[in-house]
């Protein structure tokens, strides 16, 4: 698993979890500020209860024709709280509240102005109740609720992006641990490939050298068809050691960019395939005409061997290839099953392998693709199909006739 994969996997599985976990803190943080607002209302009308009840004992104290004396002794004595002396049909005795209740937030007993909440604290207590019979109705404005309610949400806020950030570093962590051992198995057999690509070069050099010095002396036909097996099995091994090295060691081939004929480019990689054509006797079909694209050799190589590859291993036999090239198109076609629609958006991906009849890697298409991507090359896959049967599939190139990698 490259580090690009292990990324995007961490990535993947927090977003999952996070994503619940936000759901689940969302739900449970929204019924614990409810019943915190809730709290701050009770404890801060249970404090202006106790306000009303001492208004209430000063105007106790006085008659009812001296009422100017009694609100003079209430303001001087609640000289931080706005109130209002209100009779039982909602006439003002005294206000010095913001705004006087309406008819409607005098019945409530409840009502606000602004970030201010002006409550009378006796009917807000008995509003399950019948209220209880009173001659003056008290109404006090607090200036401090909504004040604690924001510092209350703030308070949560701050608990709630702690939590989360809490729980995404734990998941993480977990994530990288039940990750570990995957991983270190991964760069164990990623080492092995390496290393067995690496130390397979040598032997396949030496069988290809020793198959030509055999191939200028005569031999009986029996000898001379073993001796083509082993030469086809040897350009096999060579072409598995291109591909190999190629997704294993790109840095490793030479980066630098030529003019290439990619005419005759192609016709010596049909050449190399050749032995491969008669295996299983395919007809070759080619249109090829001169085109000229500034590119690095290995990569176009690389490019063109996996795509005749993939048209002979998925052929039948005594079947067809056409390969066509012209400006800025090239095309090859196979006489094969097709391609499945829903696997053709896949059959790019790395490791990708629909026919385990077939040998393979399932690299040599997903390294076209990046082969395409990194030279601006239009690639798409399509099955040519004869009265709704599939009866073979085209890969078809096309890039700007300027290409992008031209100075």
């Amino acid at each position: 698993m490259s580090a690009n994969s292990t990324k995007r996997t961490i990535a993947k599985i927090l977003s999952l979890y996070l994503g619940t976990t936000l759901v689940l803190l969302c739900g449970l943080f929204y019924f614990v500020y409810k019943k915190e607002s809730r709290n701050i209302y009770y404890e801060q009308v249970i404090a202006l209860r106790e306000i009303s009840l001492e208004i209430l004992e000063i105007l106790k104290k006085y008659p009812p024709d001296t009422l100017n004396a009694a609100i003079t002794e209430i303001r001087e004595s609640k000289q931080d709280i706005a109130f209002g002396i209100f009779d039982k049909k909602g006439h003002a005795i005294f206000s010095n509240l913001v705004r006087d209740p309406t008819q409607e937030e005098f019945l409530e007993g409840f009502y606000k102005v602004g970030d201010k909440v002006i409550i009378d604290p006796e009917a807000f207590v008995h509003r399950h109740q019948k209220p209880p019979h009173i001659r003056l109705r008290i109404f006090l404005q607090d200036d401090s609720v909504d004040s604690l309610v924001i510092k209350n949400n703030i308070k949560l806020g701050v608990y709630f992006v702690a939590i989360l950030v809490a729980m995404g570093i734990v998941a993480y962590i977990l994530v990288r641990l039940f990750l570990k051992p995957i991983n270190d198995h991964i760069q164990r057999l990623d080492t092995f490939i390496k290393d067995t690509t690496h130390e397979i070069n040598t032997p396949i050099s030496i069988i290809l050298m020793s198959i030509e010095m055999l191939h200028n002396k005569h031999y009986n036909p029996d000898d001379a068809k073993k001796i083509a097996r082993i030469k086809l099995a040897s350009l096999q091994l060579e072409h598995i050691y291109r591909s190999l090295v190629a997704y294993n060691f790109p840095h490793s081939l030479p980066q630098h960019t030529e003019r290439l004929r990619l005419d005759i480019l192609l016709q010596e990689r049909i050449e190399f395939f050749t032995p491969f054509f008669t295996q299983k006797n395919l007809k070759l079909q080619s249109d090829i005409t001169p085109v000229s694209f500034q590119a690095n050799r290995e990569k176009i190589i690389t490019l063109f061997d996996n795509l005749i590859s993939n048209a002979i291993k998925y052929n039948k036999h005594n079947g067809e290839i056409h390969i066509t090239l012209h400006n800025n198109r090239f095309v090859i076609k196979d006489s094969g099953s097709g391609i499945d629609s829903k696997h053709q958006a896949m059959i790019f991906d790395r490791f990708a392998r629909f026919d385990r009849s077939v040998g393979g890697f399932g690299i040599g298409l997903s390294l076209v693709r990046e082969i395409c991507k990194e030279y601006n090359i239009q690639i798409h896959v399509e099955s040519i199909t004869k009265g709704g049967t599939r009866i073979g599939s085209a890969f078809v190139l096309t890039w700007h006739t300027k290409d992008p990698h031209e100075s």
